[in-house]
């Protein structure tokens, strides 16, 4: 995982996913399903999975590939949401690599890869590479560091050994303690980075205050009312949303007609967000606002008061 660059975090989290296939097809849970994995059998499987263990990010997975919330209480069987699972039984089999990193998310639902979706498998990757700059500092490259070792080790040519003067001896002396001084520069500096680094927070997951996300260090405890909302994973695609109070005159429709307001019902009314997603509170999948509920809704702006 650390020669893992950043152009290749897909391409390696595909083929885990296709290795662990390969031991599920043959000894897994639901090798009945997958030995064969045709359309039927995939989408048989995706509802037996969510129906039982309906997680969060598995729910939202579903509704970037299908389109629709998941039905705990109805398996849709229909030929259009059945041919969906042609791709994943495809990438799957390795005969064709998907487009959509949704289709690879379903297939890890269906194999129980961890960690998943696609954004958990890269946080984790780049969590485990070491990045430490070093300014103000005379550093050697690594190829040289490594070096150091064996040319201290390596024994002075023949001419010294042989008749070695008191100046050659003055040279050598001082081109190991430059060696040296400069191994031990290195060493110091980067035990100060490695302390530092450990040292300062890392906000590398995110919570829900009041009507936005703020980042925060992933060891943070739920304790109080203060911090009543999980903590949560830096999700890029989440971290913007936001609660957003709409008037008569607020533009909720692009020039197409769709909707760039989402909106979900709570027991105290009805919250409104700048983007989709789940609602943070209490995870109801957002929708997009329609001209009705924005009629009913939205409330008189401040030039018609």
């Amino acid at each position: 995982m650390d020669n893992i660059t950043r152009c290749n975090y897909e391409k390696a989290y595909k083929e885990a996913i296709r290795a662990k296939y390969n031991i599920e097809k043959e000894l897994g849970e639901y090798s009945n399903y997958l030995e064969t994995p045709s359309q039927a059998h995939l989408r048989d499987l995706c509802w037996k999975i969510l129906s039982v263990n309906p997680a969060p990010d598995d729910l939202k997975v579903y509704w970037d590939f299908k389109g629709t919330p998941f039905n705990t209480k109805e398996a849709d069987t229909c030929t259009t949401y059945t041919d969906k699972y042609k791709k994943v039984g495809a990438f799957l089999r390795g005969e064709k690599e998907p487009q959509k990193i949704d289709t690879v998310d379903m297939a890890a639902i269906l194999i129980d890869f961890q960690p998943r979706p696609f954004r958990k498998f890269k946080a984790k990757a780049m969590s485990r590479e070491e990045q430490i700059t070093v300014h103000s500092a005379e550093v050697l490259s690594k190829n040289e560091v490594e070096k150091i070792p064996s040319i201290l080790k390596e024994p002075e040519t023949h001419a010294f050994v042989k008749t070695p003067s008191k100046k050659t001896k003055i040279k050598i002396f001082k081109l190991k303690f430059k060696m040296l001084r400069t191994a031990a520069i290195i060493a110091v500096v980067s035990l100060i980075g490695v302390i530092i680094y450990l040292a300062l927070p890392q906000k590398e997951c995110m919570q829900w205050s009041g009507d936005h996300y703020e980042l925060v260090n992933c060891d943070v405890k739920n304790e109080g009312s203060l911090t009543r909302n999980p903590v949560e994973l830096l999700d890029e695609s989440l971290v913007h949303l936001k609660k957003v109070d709409i008037y008569d005159d607020t533009v909720c429709f692009d020039k197409y007609g769709r909707a760039t307001i989402w909106y979900a019902k709570t027991p105290n009314g009805i919250d409104f967000f700048n983007g989709h997603g789940r609602h943070p509170e209490n995870n109801i999948a957002l929708k997009p606002v329609t001209k009705s509920i924005f009629k009913k809704y939205a409330h008189k702006s401040h030039a018609d008061k």
